[in-house]
């Protein structure tokens, strides 16, 4: 259904590309970027969305690329294939894009990838995680962030040498996202002997999560793995107190945003995941470079791992741009010059290095495992593992009775 749906778009695609008339040189470089800008991840995306502003001010405040404004041209997902599917039509036939950056939502992901891939304008993806984005062999798809695998290997090695849970559960966003996840975890447990109590689901956008957890309740186990983006994850923390369930919650951190922080408050404490939030490597010159210059932008906001994604998502794209040479006006020759200038990446920025493997996925960031401990009641990232570069201890969760901030 997908291929044809996929197939469908492509016949429109032509069609207007063949039937309209020859267009105008463009006066400034558009890049078109994806992101789910309405719905229940708004927040999240508008988070990727003010670190791409920020590197947008960057380059257009320096005279832009070859004498000329970058563009950026939005198109909201909604976090709904079809949506994006739509959305990513409209980027590549009427708004005419070079490439394009952003992405969240690895369902979405999946399926627009295909389209540009078909129409062979490159296609750079921010946050998105599920590792068939970039497994299906298509040569105009690259990822700047670590897919799911790379994000969990850190957290997988804290439970396998220090944590060692004898029993597990697993309480999933019914996607793409969650269902990879889901499937390293049950390796991991495999691998250290932990049983696997129960597998249990959630749809984007639910709000009651009190039939699951009171199941978990029952199971009582070590650890639950719980991938959800911020909303779903700061209720479920609230449900989990409402009913007294105790555990160590362990996801992917990409909760972790501000919004997590000022929804669950102190809740959220002993929660754990990888992550690659910015102000946890300020030692690093590029990352306090790109925090200073974010808090300055945006006064009074704590630039958190979606904004710092969306940053070295556009800057990779800058690059390529600029390494591709002047556009010519020719679409077709100016992507592929740009697919062929991403090939040979070569960029350190706010989250390490960024250099592609022939399947365009970076392999050169490296998430650490985190946990929620508090200071003055107030929440707070820090990286627990391995030890040389820890920058605390491991807390085992307290009984919700014995906690001291409520």
């Amino acid at each position: 259904m997908l291929k044809r749906f996929l197939s469908l778009l492509l016949v429109g695609a032509m069609v207007v590309a063949v039937a309209g008339p020859a267009a105008a040189a463009p006066k400034t470089i558009k890049i078109g970027i994806l992101g789910p800008f309405t719905g229940s991840l708004a927040f999240n995306a508008g988070e990727m969305k003010k670190g791409m502003l920020l590197a947008l001010d960057e380059i257009n405040t320096r005279g832009g690329l070859f004498g000329k404004e970058i563009e950026l041209i939005f198109g909201d997902s909604e976090c709904k294939p079809d949506k994006g599917l739509s959305a990513v039509k409209k980027l590549l036939t009427r708004n005419k894009v070079l490439v394009v950056g952003g992405g969240y939502c690895s369902s979405v992901n999946i399926a627009t990838s295909e389209i540009c891939n078909m129409e062979k304008c490159p296609v750079v993806v921010a946050i998105a995680i599920s590792p068939t984005i970039t497994n299906r062999g298509l040569k105009y798809i690259f990822r700047t962030s670590p897919n799911s695998p790379m994000f969990l290997n850190g957290i997988n090695l804290w439970l396998e040498k220090v944590k060692k849970p004898k029993t597990v559960a697993f309480f999933m966003e019914n996607s793409d996202y969650g269902r990879d996840g889901e499937e390293i975890w049950s390796g991991i447990a495999k691998k250290i002997g932990a049983k696997e109590l129960a597998h249990l689901y959630f749809e984007i956008g639910d709000t009651d999560f009190t039939t699951q957890i009171s199941k978990l309740k029952n199971l009582k186990p070590d650890v639950t793995f719980n991938i959800a983006s911020t909303t779903e994850a700061s209720l479920i923390q609230k449900q989990a107190k409402e009913l007294n369930f105790l555990t160590q919650w362990i996801g992917v951190g990409g909760q972790f945003t501000e919004a997590y922080f000022k929804m669950s408050g102190s809740i959220c404490e002993y929660a754990m995941g990888s992550s690659l939030e910015p102000t946890l490597n300020m030692k690093d010159p590029e990352t306090a470079a790109f925090v200073n210059a974010y808090q300055k932008k945006y006064p009074g906001a704590r630039p958190g791992i979606f904004s710092s994604q969306g940053y070295d998502n556009l800057m990779v794209i800058f690059d390529a741009v600029k390494r591709a040479g002047k556009p010519t006006g020719n679409l077709s020759k100016d992507r592929n010059k740009i697919r062929d200038a991403l090939t040979t990446t070569d960029i350190k920025l706010s989250q390490g290095r960024v250099t592609f493997g022939k399947d365009g996925q970076v392999y050169t960031v490296f998430p650490s495992p985190v946990q929620v401990q508090l200071k003055d009641c107030k929440p707070g990232l820090h990286v627990i593992y391995p030890p040389e570069k820890a920058a605390a201890k491991y807390q085992n969760p307290k009984p919700w009775a014995q906690r001291k901030c409520k």
